[in-house]
């Protein structure tokens, strides 16, 4: 049986494109990614922290918040 070079490179063309295209696409997902969202998130970490350093012994981690697992 002959091999086909040439079907063989157009397979690969179709390949190498899609997988361009793809990579394109995650590039612009990527650029059009935020970084961090604001003053909010930072407002509120600065309060947790502050809360934690006021009141170091009251900090209590309650296992699964209370949620039940079954097992």
């Amino acid at each position: 049986m002959d091999f086909n070079t040439y079907a063989a490179e157009k397979m690969v063309e179709v390949r190498l494109a899609d997988l361009r295209a793809a990579g394109a696409r995650a590039a612009l997902l990527a650029s059009a990614r935020v970084g961090p969202r604001g003053v909010g998130p930072a407002v509120g970490g600065a309060l947790i922290r502050l809360g934690r350093w006021l009141a170091p012994g009251e900090v209590v981690a309650a296992p699964n918040a209370g949620v039940r697992v079954a097992r």
